[in-house]
């Protein structure tokens, strides 16, 4: 794995594995995104960066996720489709060998 990426797959397996809540997941992740000052190799900036629109598109509160949903659909996540999101990118980190 690209040596960049590990610090950031460490995150993605804690959450997946369920060490980490979501809201600490995505809390952290947000953080490391916004601050990092490396730069990345770019098919490694593309999958952090689309899994950083997932992670903060997620919302946790149902009847806002319901009042967003109709205002613009598809757009918003659930935790359930958060988890898929950040599986799909933790297997894409891992291919980065």
């Amino acid at each position: 794995m690209d040596r960049d990426a590990t610090q950031y797959a460490s995150l993605l397996k804690s959450f997946l594995d369920g060490e980490i809540s979501t809201e600490k997941f995505q809390a952290k992740y947000i953080d490391m995104f916004k601050t990092e000052i490396r730069e990345f190799d770019p098919s490694l900036f593309v999958i952090l960066d689309a899994l950083f629109g997932d992670v903060d598109s997620l919302v946790l509160n149902p009847a806002l996720m319901a009042e967003l949903e109709s205002q613009n659909p598809g757009f918003y996540l659930s935790e359930t489709l958060l988890r898929q999101k950040v599986s799909v990118a933790y297997e894409k980190l891992l291919g980065l060998a």
